[in-house]
């Protein structure tokens, strides 16, 4: 990929040279970001030819779908990244979408939420492991997984098929079994009681049936069994055969379809009014074997189905880790041929994207799209309950409190530290009475000494309104700072408020609403009021402003154990020479704790990567 880019002046402000600069566009594959005033990337978008693409935005608005046109009035300045192919330029539109989330391009709604199945095969004894995002370091790794219980839940049941360890390094090192051992659902390697290529040989076991490869996993159970017995090795063979049932019930649940034996991926789409969901019926080698919906958000009732799907699709790959053979949709794609070269790159063998018009796809896309249109309307009674519920409780808590607009962004602010050590501080946000996590903050503080929670206070909110200010200036900055919030709540009595206050007007901010919540009496303070505001106990408005003041709380006092522990350990093992962060971090990684450091020996201690004994030996000296 190549690495040119190009930003055009302000659009509002030099429109000749903006014409200038969009001639001099080259002609080459590439990726394009629409910016606002803010600098916020709006959307993005692909193009074969910048030159041919970009202009195109920037003609009379009378001659621009209204969705685009909506969008071009918001645009301040562009960028273009230039690519070697229009497929590399897929890749990175994805990308960019994925990072900025635009307001104008269609995408998935909250994909930081889904779950991934981690296994580290790479490792001696890895674990199973659920995490919220995929990475480059060897290991396997299943999903997005939209709904978290369901996928739990069917790991419970692979694990009581065939038992894997799940315990953290720190407990693995003790050597002893769990008692998870004693439930038949764990082989216990930590005591040696299986070797490495047995376990790995289970967790390939493992592997095969979330590839959706349940016969092969029935196949080895049976001949594990067989060879068990004709070691006359009883037990071992009831506990095969035990295996194999439940492996066969499970299987029993996945539709068998005549479709013959390749990976299909079906995909059924519903819409209404800018709203979108996507079911995604997952084949493998001809049974069904798994079902996710996708939630879109940035339609438009202009777009058609075809450039809905073909959005989804794209966004759908970068984050899913297995490509099928077949690829399923119910309306031809726009980018259909390129979307099955760089499927087949990734896949490493021909894929196709194909629009069946009748069999056994075609019903199940059909069965896919009426899912998604189920879950869909279930969504939207849910949000059309919760919007009207929310609507009572901010115009409840307007009016008990005085405010002179609707709350819908409320902040509160919270310091954590032990008698002036290792203090921080969190902001956390909620939006139309509910959190809003990808807007939380934490702060570490910086220039306060000593235990001065009202300075600790006052140095979170001057860092968190400056970055609004330079947001004012047209700086780039992230929505979590950006946006002015409707209510501010300060965790504390009259003290802190007034600490805050004293802040917030210096800034300029004295016009944002800024209460004070005490713990003791659920009190609020209002500035220049000596009585504090009692909220009914059984009140709606009490129960969200207690909720968010726990959650600042929460949030603050988790930050503060983690740097805490961090410090701690640092601290005890700083000055040694050749141990640096890498090796401090394995040693926390093999051995737990301080204490687990302290009583292994210069053996053990060697036993950690990159421990050498003049290290291991220094370690113990230090200890």
């Amino acid at each position: 990929m190549a690495t040119a880019t190009q930003k055009a002046a302000p659009i509002t402000e030099r429109p000749e040279y903006l014409r200038e600069r969009l001639k001099a566009l080259p002609e080459t594959p590439g990726v394009y970001l629409m910016r606002d005033a803010q600098g916020r990337v709006i959307y993005a978008g692909k193009a074969l030819s910048l030159r041919n693409r970009v202009p195109n935005y920037f003609q009379a608005s009378s001659v621009l779908p209204e969705h685009i046109a909506a969008m071009v009035a918001r645009v301040y300045e562009f960028e273009v990244i230039t690519t070697a192919t229009e497929k590399e330029a897929l890749v990175l539109e994805q990308t960019m979408i994925k990072r900025h989330r635009p307001r104008f391009n269609i995408r998935l709604r909250d994909d930081k939420n889904y779950l991934y199945i981690k296994l580290p095969l790479n490792e001696d004894f890895p674990r199973v492991t659920l995490v919220r995002r995929p990475a480059n370091d060897g290991a396997r790794y299943w999903g997005p997984y939209t709904h978290a219980i369901a996928l739990r839940t069917t790991l419970k049941t692979v694990r009581r098929v065939i038992p894997y360890r799940s315990c953290k390094d720190s407990e693995f090192a003790l050597g002893r079994p769990c008692f998870y051992y004693h439930l038949n659902l764990c082989s216990a390697p930590c005591a040696g009681f299986i070797n490495r290529e047995d376990y790995h040989e289970q967790l390939n076991q493992v592997a095969s049936f979330l590839d959706g490869r349940s016969d092969h996993v029935a196949r080895r159970l049976k001949e594990q069994m067989q060879a068990a017995a004709d070691k006359l090795e009883y037990e071992a063979a009831a506990r095969y055969r035990d295996r194999l049932d439940a492996m066969e019930r499970m299987a029993e649940r996945q539709k068998v379809l005549a479709m013959g034996r390749y990976d299909q991926d079906l995909f059924g789409l519903a819409r209404a009014d800018g709203q979108g969901s996507v079911r995604v019926f997952s084949v493998r080698e001809g049974r069904l074997s798994g079902s996710e919906n996708f939630d879109l958000v940035g339609l438009d009732k202009e777009q058609s189905d075809a450039d809905i799907l073909n959005a989804f699709v794209s966004q759908y790959y970068v984050n899913t880790t297995h490509i099928p053979k077949e690829v399923f949709v119910p309306a031809a794609l726009p980018d259909r041929e390129l979307i099955e070269q760089w499927l087949t790159e990734r896949r490493g063998s021909n894929v196709t994207v194909r629009v069946p018009q009748r069999g056994k796809q075609r019903e199940l896309l059909q069965q896919a799209a009426a899912n998604a249109q189920e879950t869909m309307r279930q969504l939207r009674i849910k949000l059309d309950y919760d919007a009207d519920r929310t609507a009572s409780l901010l115009n409840d808590l307007q009016a008990r409190l005085a405010l002179p607009t609707l709350p819908v962004r409320i902040e509160c602010y919270d310091i954590s530290n032990i008698q002036g050590k290792y203090p921080v501080g969190s902001m956390v946000v909620f939006e139309d009475g509910r959190p809003k996590p990808a807007h939380y903050r934490h702060f570490r503080i910086k220039t306060v000494q000593g235990a001065n929670d009202f300075a600790m206070l006052q140095e979170v909110l001057r860092r968190r309104f400056s970055r609004h200010a330079r947001s004012e200036e047209g700086i780039p900055e992230e929505p979590s700072f950006s946006h002015l919030p409707d209510l501010v709540l300060i965790d504390g009595g009259k003290g802190q408020l007034s600490a805050a206050r004293e802040v917030m007007e210096t800034m300029g901010l004295s016009s944002v609403s800024t209460f004070g919540l005490a713990k003791e009496q659920e009190e609020l303070f209002r500035p220049g009021q000596s009585e504090p505001i009692r909220l009914p106990i059984d009140s709606e408005a009490l129960f969200l402003v207690q909720r968010v003041r726990d959650e600042a709380h929460r949030f603050a006092i988790t930050f503060h154990r983690v740097v805490r522990k961090k410090d701690a350990f640092v601290s005890v093992l700083d000055g040694i020479t050749g141990l640096g962060p890498v090796r401090r971090r394995a040693l926390l990684r093999q051995f737990g704790s301080i204490d687990n450091i302290r009583n292994a020996t210069v053996e053990e201690l060697m036993a950690v990567k990159g421990i050498t004994r003049p290290v291991a030996v220094a370690i113990k000296e230090m200890l």
